[in-house]
C-alpha cells in the first residue's frame, strides 16, 4: 500500500523498524491526522466524511493498495479512489469508502504513519463504534484509547471518560497494535453504536467529540436533516464492513465495555 499527491510525486513507504518515543508536548492547536473507516455502526466513514465537508476540505491525495479489490468513485467527472486524504490548514484527514481487512491492515497503517511523519502531524485521531447493549439516545458516551500518555490532558480537557477495559478484535487491533507502536501519538475514540446498523446518533456525538478537541465550529444542522437518508445509503457498505469484521469467528460476540 502506499500513498500518493495529486502532483504523481511518489513516496517511499518503508518505515524504520526503530521504535521512538517523542517527548515532545502536543501543541495547543496541534496539526492532526483524523482517519475514518468503516467499522461498528460506520462511526468512523459517517462523522469524518460530514467533517470533510463542514470543514471544506481540500483532497490532495489517495492511499492505494494493489491487493486489494479495484474499486474507483466518479464525481462530477473525476475518478477517485475508496481512500482519499483530505486537508484544510492544520488538519488533515484520511477517509475510506472500504472496510480495511485483514490483508491491507498493517500496510494501511503503515501508509498512515509514514503520512503522519512526513506531514509533521502532531497526533492522530481514529472514530469508531462499540457496542451498546442499551444506547441512550440522549447521553451516548464517548470512550478514549490513547497510545500516549501526553494526551491525557486532552481528553481530560474535552470530559473523555477511558476505555479502562475491554476487548477490540479483528483488523481494528492490527491498525490499533501499530498506531501504538508508532512515534505519532494517536487517540482512538468508541463511541456507543448500534454495532450492525449505520448509526448517524452516534456518528453526530462522534462529530461533536472531535470538533471539541480540534477546537472548530461544526454546524451539525446538515446532518441532522440527512439523519434517514444516511441510514439507507450506508446499508451496503455496512453489510460489507460486517463481513469483514466477523472474518475471525462467526460465533464471536461484539466487543463492549466492561465495568
Amino acid at each position: 500500500m502506499r500513498y500518493f499527491y495529486q502532483d504523481s510525486k511518489k513516496m517511499n513507504t518503508f518505515l524504520s523498524k526503530t521504535k521512538i518515543r517523542s517527548l515532545k508536548k502536543i501543541p495547543k492547536e496541534p496539526s492532526v491526522l483524523i482517519v475514518g473507516i468503516p467499522g461498528p455502526g460506520l462511526i468512523g466513514t459517517l462523522a469524518v466524511s460530514y467533517l470533510v465537508h463542514a470543514l471544506d476540505m481540500e483532497i490532495i491525495g489517495e492511499i492505494e493498495n494493489p491487493d486489494a479489490t479495484p474499486v474507483v468513485f466518479i464525481d462530477e467527472g473525476e475518478i477517485f479512489g475508496p481512500i482519499r486524504i483530505y486537508k484544510n490548514g492544520p488538519i488533515f484527514a484520511v477517509l475510506s469508502d472500504m472496510p480495511i481487512d485483514y490483508d491491507v491492515a498493517v500496510s494501511f497503517t503503515q501508509s498512515l504513519i509514514e503520512f503522519a511523519q512526513k506531514n509533521g502531524i502532531d497526533m492522530i485521531i481514529m472514530p469508531s463504534g462499540i457496542h451498546a447493549t442499551e444506547k441512550n439516545a440522549e447521553n451516548i458516551k464517548t470512550f478514549a484509547l490513547s497510545t500516549d500518555e501526553r494526551l491525557d490532558s486532552i481528553t481530560y480537557e474535552n470530559d473523555i471518560p477511558k476505555f479502562l477495559t475491554g476487548m477490540i478484535a479483528g483488523p481494528d487491533a492490527t491498525i490499533l497494535t501499530h498506531l501504538k507502536n508508532s512515534p505519532i501519538p494517536a487517540l482512538i475514540l468508541f463511541t456507543q453504536c448500534n454495532f450492525y446498523f449505520p448509526d448517524p446518533e452516534s456518528a453526530m456525538h462522534s462529530i461533536k467529540i472531535i470538533s471539541s478537541i480540534v477546537k472548530r465550529e461544526i454546524d451539525l444542522t446538515e446532518f441532522k436533516k440527512q439523519m434517514n437518508y444516511l441510514r439507507l445509503q450506508g446499508r451496503q457498505l455496512m453489510e460489507k464492513t460486517l463481513d469483514v469484521l466477523q472474518q475471525e469467528s462467526e460465533s464471536q460476540k461484539p466487543p463492549q465495555i466492561y465495568k
